[in-house]
């Protein structure tokens, strides 16, 4: 379960103010999950053997709210004791007052500490450092401390300047998007935010589509759609587009979307490898991966994954690139996406898929259309967003994208 899901389960009946103390504190624990165990097995008399879990989970929602949020020292103390009420937990009220207590006498010290620790799971590390090297994963390091911006589209291109949402307010990307320079609350309750003729959408994750271009009168099917941006993206290159998902709740986010922007797509609930059409234009497969390339939006997910299940979706991906292949038309375009930094999803993917249909052959993205994030052109002419690519002005998520041209195709099954 998503730290979205849990938490929107636990936060009902909070107040607007409360729910969003409560969010910025279980999200800013979550970032320094690993600094935050290892200060308290250094700190604790005993390390963490024996303390139970939910304990260990109050002390660091604790230490979180007193040294990295900066709540006043008394209200932080009380607040987290308080937390430990029950005949089970009371126990412990005194051990958790005591850290504390010590956390804000020492607290340049324990700072220190949690900036010394990598955020980035060990194994996870290991892993980035060898595919991408020392210095994209002390980017990727330092951008996993704080949270990622938020980046919107416009539904009318013609007024994406920052200026259009009032100067100081935003920044213009090279896409053609705004980057917030304000919570995405304030912006919704603004008068531009009102007006409703936007979508969220991070800079890396527009990047492929908006490299196709113009998409007039061309049919598109978006698999994996929800929930939309690319769907929305679609339909505001002139594509009459077909969004397929098999997630309910999922739709229902892109058709609020739809209908909040006033763009328009057909929307399909099924299961992507039972999905049959005739053959489109373009086909995009935003497939489901390790989605380790959103760690700042999601910073729960290094921790839910291990080297055993980080690439548990390959075959799947594999499976629904040639599902895919089969509702291309002769002469069109699949785009195949993940927000992945693992080339076995990405780079490796694509070999294999060229290796399996010789009548497809990979279509390189052109220089001048990615030229807002240069460094994203591989060589072979797919993209490979790397969150360090835009760090000086706040980071993208993490992307590969792979363009193919499509021969003669063959019958779906």
């Amino acid at each position: 379960m998503s730290l979205d899901e849990a938490f929107n389960r636990q936060a009902k009946g909070l107040s607007p103010r409360d729910r969003a103390f409560a969010w910025r504190l279980a999200r800013t624990a979550m970032r320094y999950h690993g600094p935050l165990l290892h200060l308290m097995t250094e700190v604790l008399e005993r390390g963490r053997s024996g303390v139970p879990p939910f304990v260990q989970a109050v002390l660091r929602l604790g230490l979180t709210d007193l040294l990295l949020l900066e709540t006043p020292p008394h209200a932080a103390v009380s607040s987290t004791v308080n937390l430990l009420g029950t005949r089970a937990t009371s126990r412990y009220r005194g051990m958790v007052n005591a850290v504390l207590r010590r956390a804000d006498r020492e607290r340049t010290d324990f700072i220190d500490k949690l900036r010394a620790q990598p955020v980035i799971p060990h194994w996870l590390a290991e892993r980035w450092l060898s595919n991408w090297g020392e210095a994209a994963l002390a980017a990727f390091d330092s951008l996993a401390r704080e949270e990622a911006p938020v980046d919107l589209c416009l539904v009318d291109e013609s007024a994406r300047s920052a200026e259009a949402l009032n100067g100081d307010e935003a920044t213009a990307l090279p896409t053609g998007q705004v980057r917030l320079n304000r919570g995405l609350t304030a912006f919704q309750d603004s008068p531009e935010g009102a007006a409703g003729d936007w979508w969220v959408q991070d800079f890396g994750a527009h990047l492929p589509i908006a490299a196709l271009g113009d998409l007039r009168g061309k049919t598109a099917i978006d698999l994996c759609a929800a929930p939309g941006g690319k769907t929305l993206q679609l339909a505001r290159a002139g594509a009459e587009v077909t969004a397929v998902d098999n997630s309910g709740p999922r739709l229902e986010r892109l058709s609020e979307n739809l209908a909040r922007t006033g763009l328009r797509a057909a929307v399909k609930k099924i299961d992507v490898l039972k999905y049959s059409h005739k053959p489109m234009d373009l086909v995009v497969l935003d497939a489901p991966c390790s989605a380790s390339g959103t760690f700042r939006k999601n910073p729960e997910a290094p921790w839910l994954r291990s080297p055993v299940t980080l690439l548990e979706h390959a075959s799947l991906q594999a499976r629904m690139l040639d599902h895919a292949l089969g509702l291309v038309k002769p002469g069109g375009t699949l785009l195949y996406i993940v927000c992945s930094l693992e080339p076995e999803e990405g780079e490796a993917q694509v070999d294999d898929f060229l290796r399996r249909q010789p009548n497809v052959a990979l279509e390189p993205f052109d220089a001048e259309a990615v030229s807002g994030l240069p460094d994203a052109l591989t060589p072979a002419g797919t993209l490979r967003i790397l969150p360090s690519y835009y760090a000086h002005n706040g980071g993208v998520d993490g992307f590969f994208a792979a363009r193919f041209r499509v021969g003669s195709v063959p019958e779906q099954s």
